[in-house]
C-alpha cells in the first residue's frame, strides 16, 4: 500500500488548492460567516459541477466519478486548509456512504445522482458517533433518540436530534430510528409534515448544524443492514474529518512559521528563540504522523475494507487532538494579534474545538480502535 499520491490525486489536489485560493480564500469565508449563511451556494455549485467533488466517491452507475475515498480525502484536505463551508461532508460522505452501505436500490437510484451533481443536499441525522450506534444495535441496545411506529408502508417518526450537520439545508434526511424490529434507517423528505428544523448557533461558524424535531413525521424505511451501514458511515466520517483536520493543521503550521520569521523581538525574529522552535517542531512532527495515518486510512478505504475501521479511527485520534493543540499554539505564537477577531487564527481554533466532539470525538474513536484491535 503506497502512501504517496498518485498522478491523478496530485492533479486533483492542485485543482482544489487553486480553487480555494482564487475563489474562496478566508476573506470570502468571513463574508459568508458575516452574512449568516451556512455556505455560499455559488461556490457549492462550482465545487460540485466544475470540480465534481460531490460525486468523487459515488460509483459511475449513479452519476459519480467512481474515484474512491482516497480521492475524496485529498479534496477534503484542501477544503479543510481553507475552512471552506460546504455540505460536502454531510451529503457526499455521510448520506451517500450510508446509502451505498444499505441495500435499497430504489433509494440509491433516486438520491445518489442528485447528490453526485450537488443539486440535492442530503444528510445523515446523527447526534453522536455512528459507530457507537452501530455497536449498540449489534448488542441489542441501540438508542437513537427517534422512535418509529406504524407499518412499513405508513411509518411515522417522533423524536429530536441535535446537532445534525446541514440539517436545515438538506432536502433529504436519513434518520436512524428504533422501532419494533430494532434499528433501521429511514428516509424523510425535507418538506415532510411534522418536521421542524432550527439552525443552531455554535462556536464554529464554518459548520452548519441544526436541531431536528420529528412529530409523527412520515418516513420510508430503507432496506438493508442498518448497523453495518452506520458502521460504514462512522468510518467514512472519521476519514473525512481527519482529512479536513490534516489540511487545517498544515495551514496553522504554515501561518505560524511565516509569522515567526517576520515578528521581531529583542532584535531578532521570534522564530530564532528555542521555545518557539520547539513548538513549531512539535506541530510539524504531529502533522507528519497524522498525515501518514490519514494516507493509510484513505488507501485502506478503497483497497482493504477489513482494515479500514481501524485505520480511520487511528487517523482521527492522531489528528483531532493534535490539530486542537496546533490551533491553540497558533493563537499563542501570534501573540496579541492572534487573540483578535481580525486575525484568522481564531477560526481555526473554533474549527478544531468543534472537530473534537463532532460525530464522536477522539475518546470514542479510541474505544472503537480498541474494539477493532480486540482489546
Amino acid at each position: 500500500m503506497s502512501l504517496v499520491l498518485t498522478g491523478d490525486e496530485e492533479a486533483l489536489r492542485d485543482s482544489v488548492r487553486r480553487f480555494v485560493a482564487d475563489r474562496t480564500p478566508l476573506t470570502a469565508v468571513r463574508q459568508v460567516i458575516a452574512a449568516g449563511e451556512p455556505y455560499d451556494t455559488g461556490i457549492w455549485k462550482q465545487l460540485s459541477a466544475q470540480l465534481g467533488l460531490a460525486g468523487l466517491a459515488i460509483p459511475e452507475e449513479y452519476g459519480g466519478a467512481g474515484a474512491g475515498h482516497a480521492a475524496m480525502a485529498v479534496a477534503l484536505q484542501e477544503l479543510g486548509a481553507g475552512l471552506v463551508p460546504s455540505p460536502l461532508l454531510a451529503s457526499a460522505v455521510l448520506a451517500a456512504g450510508t446509502l451505498l452501505g444499505l441495500d435499497d436500490m430504489a433509494a440509491r437510484e433516486a438520491l445518489l445522482p442528485g447528490i453526485a451533481s450537488g443539486e440535492l443536499v442530503a444528510t445523515l441525522a446523527l447526534t453522536g458517533a455512528a459507530g457507537s450506534l452501530a455497536a449498540g444495535s449489534r448488542a441489542g441496545a441501540a438508542e437513537t433518540g427517534v422512535r418509529a411506529a406504524g407499518a412499513s408502508g405508513a411509518v411515522r417518526l417522533s423524536g429530536e436530534l441535535a446537532p445534525v450537520l446541514n440539517g436545515a439545508q438538506a432536502s433529504a434526511l436519513l434518520v436512524p430510528a428504533s422501532g419494533p424490529d430494532g434499528l433501521a434507517v429511514y428516509l424523510v423528505d425535507g418538506a415532510a409534515s411534522g418536521l421542524t428544523r432550527i439552525p443552531l448557533t455554535t462556536a464554529d461558524p464554518t459548520r452548519a448544524l441544526a436541531r431536528i424535531t420529528l412529530a409523527d413525521t412520515p418516513a420510508r424505511v430503507l432496506a438493508g443492514n442498518a448497523a453495518s451501514a452506520l458502521g460504514t458511515a462512522a468510518d467514512l466520517a472519521n476519514l473525512a474529518l481527519a482529512a479536513e483536520q490534516c489540511g487545517a493543521m498544515a495551514a496553522c503550521l504554515v501561518m505560524t512559521t511565516e509569522y515567526a520569521k517576520l515578528r521581531v523581538a529583542f532584535g531578532q525574529p521570534i522564530g530564532a528563540f528555542q521555545g518557539v522552535k520547539h513548538r513549531l517542531a512539535n506541530m510539524e512532527t504531529a502533522w507528519e504522523l497524522g498525515h501518514a495515518a490519514l494516507r493509510a486510512a484513505a488507501r485502506s478505504a478503497d483497497e482493504s475494507p477489513a482494515e479500514f475501521p481501524r485505520d480511520a479511527a487511528a487517523a482521527r485520534v492522531l489528528l483531532s487532538g493534535p490539530y486542537f493543540t496546533a490551533a491553540a499554539d497558533t493563537i499563542e505564537l501570534h501573540g496579541g494579534i492572534g487573540f483578535t477577531w481580525e486575525h484568522d487564527a481564531h477560526l481555526f481554533y473554533k474549527n478544531a474545538l468543534s472537530g473534537k466532539v463532532l460525530l464522536g470525538g477522539p475518546g470514542e474513536q479510541l474505544d472503537r480502535l480498541a474494539s477493532e484491535l480486540g482489546m
